[in-house]
């Protein structure tokens, strides 16, 4: 297995639900295959360090990931259970990752223990072409990110207690009250910080309401650009 070879990179523009496009990379069927066989190294070490609240992109004993459906659907139950659990005040903390997969690059894979001399060539190989951070698309790269961003999801846990619900870069906590909640998204940030990504402020908030801010999460329903995206990560 040569990874020092040039990658074979298609781009694919997709729209965005709310607007704009995304650029999703097709790999070749060598760079996808040389890929996997990296990733899957590494996916049953990465399976053991996530938490109980992630849903997406679990990993596969082949490289791939799991169906979404059914994990969209624990997701949900997931959050209707938190939001019972705490009673009646409650209050949601609410992130979101900017420009979450582009922004992965070595050093935030050397904090997760996944910057395999391997691995690191075959990206080298991927900005060579074009690709920033790890390539919008392909299943082992939603492996990988949620090995990083379990980092933030601990930092949640160790904050407040309580082990935060991702799915992909987008995390809910359900907390007894606006304080924990505080507490919880300044860990967040600061880990996030350490690993050189940043919140996506216009999506990062804390809803006072959990119940009506569960119905308002819940209640989203996917686009068929959304739907079809979801056949290559699971998207939010």
């Amino acid at each position: 297995m040569r990874l020092d070879r040039p990658a074979q990179i298609r781009w694919e523009i997709r729209p965005k639900p709310g607007g704009g496009a995304r650029r999703l990379v097709r790999l070749g069927r060598t760079s996808d295959v040389d890929y996997r066989r990296v990733v899957v190294r590494s996916a049953a070490r990465i399976e053991r360090s996530l938490g109980p609240g992630v849903f997406a992109n679990r990993a596969d004993t082949a490289g791939g990931v799991r169906p979404w459906r059914p994990a969209r659907l624990a997701w949900r139950h997931a959050v209707l259970r938190a939001i019972a659990h705490e009673g009646a005040h409650v209050a949601m903390a609410v992130g979101d990752v900017r420009a979450c997969f582009p922004s992965i690059g070595d050093g935030a894979l050397h904090r997760a223990g996944l910057a395999d001399d391997d691995l690191l060539r075959l990206l080298g190989t991927f900005r060579e072409g074009g690709v920033r951070g790890l390539p919008v698309g392909p299943e082992p790269s939603a492996i990988l990110a949620n090995a990083v961003l379990a980092i933030a999801d601990r930092a949640m846990l160790a904050a407040v207690g309580h082990h935060p619900i991702r799915w992909v870069d987008d995390v809910i906590l359900v907390t007894a009250g606006r304080r924990e909640a505080i507490r919880a998204l300044d860990a967040w940030r600061r880990a996030l910080a350490e690993l050189g990504l940043e919140p996506n402020e216009d999506k990062t908030r804390i809803l006072e309401d959990a119940r009506e801010g569960g119905k308002l999460i819940l209640g989203r329903a996917p686009s068929a650009a959304q739907r079809a995206e979801r056949g290559i990560i699971a998207w939010p």
